[in-house]
């Protein structure tokens, strides 16, 4: 029998932030990406985004900005949230937006 995947905690600080403060967020593909700096600065950044068009003006196929690959950087039908997490899981930073972060 295959062992259950764990959830990496970080991603369910994440998932539980978006619950409480952005609802309309909770379905988004969550990404994790390890920062660089100083020791004070937030050591992770969280990607969510969620593409609001279902006929894309941009002729993007729906499945594709689902994965968050779409290649247009800035749309206005797009909603985006950036949240940067200190080492201990912490949110310490926010960012909405309507752009694709890298």
């Amino acid at each position: 029998m295959a062992r259950r995947k764990r959830q990496n905690p970080l991603l369910v600080v994440a998932h539980t932030y978006l619950n409480q403060h952005m609802p309309n967020m909770v379905d988004a593909r969550l990404s994790l990406r390890m920062l660089d700096g100083p020791p004070d600065a937030p050591r992770y950044a969280v990607t969510a985004e969620i593409c609001t068009a279902c006929p894309c003006p941009h002729g993007i196929p729906l499945a594709t900005a689902a994965n968050g690959q779409c290649p247009i950087v800035e749309c206005p039908l797009r909603h985006s949230v950036r949240l940067l997490l200190n080492r201990c899981g912490t949110v310490v930073h926010t960012t909405v937006s309507d752009i694709h972060w890298t």
